[in-house]
């Protein structure tokens, strides 16, 4: 497949982007003070790049169910493999981020 290494680092970057967002998001989770808008704003920033990272990777796939040529390339595997982390890593810790919201609302009310 033409521009592979082009589709794998812009896979790369998006993910890895998508990672710094969540964590940036779950800082601010644990600095809460009551408003969410921050926090939101990084998780969707999170989304949007991981969902241009799902599109690079469908590229791909969509070349391989046309063509049915298997590529293996050691740098698209390792693009996967950071945009399947950065997706695990989103659902984590927007638990993680819940649970930083509600301790901080428990904190409040105790006070």
């Amino acid at each position: 497949m033409e521009n592979m290494e082009e589709i794998s680092f812009n896979i790369i970057t998006y993910s890895g982007q998508a990672k710094a967002n969540v964590m940036a998001a779950i800082d601010a989770s644990r600095k809460f003070t009551g408003d969410k808008a921050e926090i939101k704003a990084l998780v969707t920033e999170a989304r949007n790049h991981l969902k241009t990272a799902q599109e690079s990777h469908f590229k791909v796939l969509s070349q391989y169910a046309k063509d049915q040529v298997n590529i293996i390339d050691p740098l698209y595997m390792h693009a996967e493999d950071q945009m399947m982390s950065a997706e695990t890593f989103l659902d984590f810790a927007n638990e993680l981020i819940e649970t930083n919201i509600a301790l901080y609302e428990l904190r409040s009310r105790l006070k």
